[in-house]
């Protein structure tokens, strides 16, 4: 009866009646969360009114300061009657009942030129009659030198003629502590005067201690019971002060006219924030912004506010636990007998399988793990069979990629016999084999091709096609055909033999060594970049031909231009431009000039080649490489001369074997006879090791071996780039004691001392020279 999965859902299905427990609770947490969201809603409604009240008292205390101002014009104009001006603005305050006091400040002199002091003041007194005090206006009180007034005076002017100053204690008069409006008073374009209205800030602590939510249920300002903790406080954010505050853990009274920064848990960002973490307690911050720059901030402590709520869930949570806990132990037993385990036998023997056991995957029941028993069983198999034919594949992949690399020229430095010119190159294929490459050789003893092309397309087509045409132009290319000659005849045999269709990009260069002459042909390829000596990089605006393997008997255009000595040709395929980073945007040719032109260290020419590959693959960060990443730079040298040989390589001991065969040729050709070609070949030994193992400690570098000759001298110059070593510091060995008494190492530095007429050591721009004169 319960043989199938599907007979077992049904049971389970009878089961499941439990997970309305789960939806029970489900609606018991979206009624927590919406109910503290309304509560959160009430409070921020009842605060954005409490604002808006504010606001009118604001804007009320700022029309009292402009009306305030129109009274001090109309005296200024008028025939300047005293009593009648206190009356008037005894008038005006009547309307104004949250004014605590204020008047009419005229600028030293400005009234009457005998008069220092011109100015009205009106305050409440207890009684909240309104009272004028001329004392303001004696030599004792010096207005123009309170701060209020300068802070006013310098805020206002004719586009925004409101200003607020900081808060302060007003040590005459209402003996209180306040904060002041003030609006300019103009006669024309220019500023004689102020009007100010105070506002005590002791009232405003009055206003702000009404706002506090209720200590129990979910609406607010019934009762106006007070939630413990909450405190709040009021600042102008325009200019940076704090007006009032009743924070329980600071000092509220040193707190006002500081900056807002003063206050530990105050943020930019504040009105963003859900709750702030202050003093082991978490309260929900209320921002308000009100006129003229004022904010008003209302902290309510979290757990006081949501208190009832959290108890009543907290409960009901309790009593689910029961069921909980029950349900889903029983759910457990009979899923883990009737599917867990048989998918756990699955998981055993699929283990085994992984690890290369020959095993069975067989199940009895129930019937559909079975039938999957079985299709995995099948499955096993047939993975088993592709692996090894994706391994055979992929040893052939391997091969093939072996092959294409060992295509292409990849020992460096190529020709180190030859002191005209230095070339190096590399390519990097998208996938295991690839359509780009790049080839050089000798044409003869005094010319010199290179070239990098593109096949279109990728993988082992490409890389096939890619290594016939490579073969066409390097047997082509000995058949002493002119440049223009030679591209035609690569061109129709290209399209003779490319029944795939394929079509290729190239660049070729053919120089003459002797003279500089470089004929450039670009068919359909990336602009090369060339560097004049002591100049930056730049583009070459070569005619640019059709690609290679469309049309046969085509035509095609050849640039002509000259080297001189330390020129540098800078050949690359779209795989480098055209790299795209992880928004799809592509490296690009401005990019590949910057990098070019950052470069410092010109002499090294591998080096170029890697610090543009490391730029492309920053560039490129976690994007996977999608095209041939091919570069060929060619340096021309010119140094070629009858009485100087250079050889270059790199400073690894393996390599001398080759430079011994050029010294020995050079000796030869300049009839050194053997005895001092033996010796000449010694110290060469010696010097090269020397600084194989001590200027490139690890890994090798370049040197440079100058060999030169004039009437009565032999000169050999070791030119290296590694640290700091002179083989010449070391004191020569005392000969004269026995063997075993020698300290080790010097004897072979002693030896070449010996052997030569002169030795000098210097170091120069980073490089170590070594002269040896014989």
């Amino acid at each position: 009866m319960f043989k199938t999965v599907k007979s077992k859902i049904i049971v389970f299905i009878i089961l499941m009646l439990a997970a309305l427990m789960t939806v029970f609770i489900s609606y018991v947490t979206v009624f927590r969360m919406k109910t503290m969201q309304l509560m959160l809603h009430s409070y921020a409604f009842s605060v954005n009114s409490f604002v808006q009240e504010m606001n009118e008292k604001i804007i009320r205390m700022e029309d009292n300061s402009e009306d305030l101002a129109l009274i001090g014009t109309l005296y200024y104009n008028t025939d300047k009657n005293v009593t009648l001006t206190y009356e008037t603005i005894k008038n005006i305050f009547v309307n104004y009942e949250n004014s605590l006091g204020g008047g009419i400040w005229f600028k030293p002199y400005v009234v009457d030129k005998a008069q220092k002091r011109v100015c009205f003041y009106v305050f409440r007194n207890e009684d909240n009659k309104l009272i004028p005090d001329e004392t303001f206006a004696s030599e004792e009180y010096d207005y123009p030198n309170q701060i209020w007034y300068k802070q006013i005076m310098e805020k206002v002017n004719k586009e925004n003629n409101i200003a607020w100053s900081m808060p302060y204690y007003e040590n005459q008069g209402s003996m209180k502590l306040m904060i002041t409006v003030g609006s300019g008073i103009y006669q024309g374009d220019k500023l004689i005067g102020i009007s100010t209205v105070d506002w005590d800030i002791g009232s405003i602590f009055d206003d702000i201690s009404q706002m506090k939510p209720l200590e129990n249920g979910f609406s607010f300002f019934q009762k106006r019971n007070l939630i413990k903790d909450s405190f709040a406080v009021f600042a102008n954010t325009d200019y940076d002060f704090i007006i009032a505050s009743n924070d329980p853990y600071l000092d509220n009274n040193e707190l006002i006219g500081k900056p807002l920064s003063s206050i530990p848990w105050y943020d930019k960002n504040l009105k963003n924030v859900t709750y702030i973490d202050y003093h082991g307690h978490k309260y929900v911050p209320y921002v308000r912004t009100a006129k003229n720059g004022m904010m008003l901030i209302i902290c309510v402590p979290k757990s006081s506010m949501f208190h009832e709520v959290n108890r009543f869930v907290l409960n009901l949570l309790l009593l689910l636990t029961v069921f909980g806990i029950t349900i889903p132990a029983f759910l457990y037993w009979a899923l883990n007998h009737n599917i867990i385990d048989p998918i756990g036998k699955l998981i055993s023997i699929a283990k085994k399988v992984s690890h290369g056991e020959d095993v069975e995957i067989k199940l009895e029941k129930p019937e559909e793990f079975a039938q999957l028993a079985s299709t995995f069983d099948k499955m096993t198999h047939d993975i088993k069979t592709a692996a090894k034919e994706k391994e055979k594949l992929n040893s052939e992949l391997m091969l093939a990629q072996s092959i294409q690399k060992s295509s292409l020229p990849n020992t460096f430095p190529a020709f180190p016999e030859r002191t005209e010119f230095d070339i190096y190159a590399a390519m990097d294929a998208a996938k295991e084999v690839g359509g780009d490459f790049y080839d050089f050789y000798m044409l003869g003893d005094n010319r010199f091709m290179f070239l990098i092309a593109d096949v279109s397309g990728k993988g082992v087509p490409a890389a096939l096609f890619m290594m016939t045409v490579k073969t066409y132009i390097a047997n082509l290319a000995q058949l002493n055909y002119s440049p223009k000659e030679l591209i035609e005849v690569i061109n129709n045999n290209v399209c003779k033999n490319n029944k795939q269709e394929f079509f290729i990009t190239m660049l070729a260069g053919i120089c003459d060594i002797e003279t500089g002459k470089l004929s450039l042909i670009n068919c359909g390829h990336n602009l090369p970049l060339i560097k004049r000596q002591n100049g930056d990089y730049e583009y070459l605006n070569l005619p640019s031909n059709i690609v290679l393997g469309v049309f046969d008997n085509a035509k095609f255009e050849i640039y002509e231009t000259s080297l001189e000595q330390g020129d540098v040709i800078f050949t690359y395929t779209d795989g480098v431009t055209e790299a795209t980073n992880e928004k799809g945007e592509l490296f690009g040719e401005n990019n590949l000039l910057a990098d070019l032109n950052s470069i410092k260290d010109e002499t090294n020419i591998p080096q170029i080649l890697s610090h543009i590959k490391k730029s492309v693959v920053e560039y490129m960060g976690n994007v996977s490489q999608s095209d041939d990443i091919t570069m060929l730079i060619f340096k021309y040298q010119n140094t070629t001369s009858e009485n100087e040989k250079i050889f270059k390589t790199d400073a690894d001991t393996k390599n001398y074997k080759p430079f011994y065969t050029w010294l020995h040729e050079v000796c030869k050709d300049w009839n050194i006879d053997d005895e001092l070609t033996n010796k000449i070949d010694m110290c060469s030994e010696e010097i090269f090791a020397n600084i194989a193992f001590y200027a490139y400690p690890n890994p090798p570098g370049p040197i440079e071996i100058s060999f030169k000759k004039n009437e009565d001298e032999f000169i050999l110059i070791f030119t290296d780039g590694g640290v700091d070593y002179n083989p010449l510091a070391k004191p020569d060995p005392d000969i004269t004691l026995p063997p075993e008494q020698r300290p080790v190492g010097g004897l072979g530095i002693f030896m070449v001392k010996e052997m030569v007429k002169d030795i000098k050591y210097e170091r120069t721009d980073d490089k170590n020279i070594l002269t040896l004169i014989f």
